[in-house]
């Protein structure tokens, strides 16, 4: 990060990276997505939400090597590896699709790391990035963040609203497709209705420390650890969980 970067993101706990995607990137990862989409709809048994407010494609990065090799991106991972340390792997990814005119959201406001008895108030744990594949503005529902609420302490109580927009201090955060922000798991946050027309496209890269347990149902497949295996980068084995449980890093 440069000294700019780094400031925002200690002080709000998150980062907007504007054109994170080229436009040819952007083609490339959308057709990919779509694919992706049109074979995880075709089976029912495939992993992932049908319900009225979401539409999960788990685990993306099992349908395509474009939507896999996002998890490394040069202009995103760069931010990612800073923020976390060398010791970072990915924890989960997922393709969300938001239908338009949802009634509710799919996800009130949480924080998404909370591990029972490690105090961690200045230590970062997660981070998530979202990459945008559509326009999201107010009405698409980004998500909502509490700025600064990463450093709040645990026993902290947000007051509970009805709207996620009621909440006090929080800002929503919208962009062009081929945006990317990523933030502090810590940070309080929450999906925002989506009140348009239109369904809000977003792929979602979380990232831990390698000693840390990938979330059930996300853990890479046969076929892509040996693919990671034979091609023998470093970055992207340790991404993908291959490594000793403690002291591996990249260098």
């Amino acid at each position: 990060m440069n000294p700019t970067q780094r400031a925002q993101f200690e002080a709000n706990g998150f980062l907007v990276i504007p054109d994170a995607l080229s436009p040819e990137e952007l083609t490339r990862v959308r057709g990919a997505a779509d694919a992706a989409e049109a074979v995880w709809r075709a089976d029912e048994t495939r992993l992932g939400a049908r319900g009225a407010l979401l539409h999960q494609v788990q685990a993306p990065i099992e349908y395509d090597d474009a939507l896999l090799e996002l998890l490394w991106h040069p202009v995103v991972f760069p931010l990612v590896r800073s923020a976390l340390g060398e010791d970072v792997m990915m924890i989960d990814n997922d393709y969300f699709i938001t239908p338009p005119q949802t009634a509710k959201t799919h996800a009130d406001w949480h924080h998404d790391v909370g591990l029972t008895g490690v105090h961690h108030p200045l230590s970062v744990m997660m981070v998530k990035v979202f990459f945008l594949l559509s326009d999201v503005d107010a009405a698409s529902g980004g998500t909502a963040m509490v700025p600064g609420s990463h450093k709040f302490p645990e026993t902290w109580q947000f007051p509970v609203v009805d709207d996620p927009k009621q909440m006090p201090g929080a800002i929503q955060m919208t962009g062009k497709a081929g945006t990317a922000y990523m933030f502090n798991g810590r940070v309080y946050h929450c999906a925002v209705n989506n009140e348009s027309e239109h369904a809000r496209r977003v792929l979602i890269y979380n990232y831990g420390h390698f000693w840390m347990k990938m979330w059930a149902g996300y853990e890479p497949s046969s076929r892509l650890l040996a693919q990671a295996a034979a091609r023998n980068n470093p970055v992207e084995m340790q991404l993908l969980g291959i490594g000793d449980a403690y002291g591996q890093r990249l260098s």
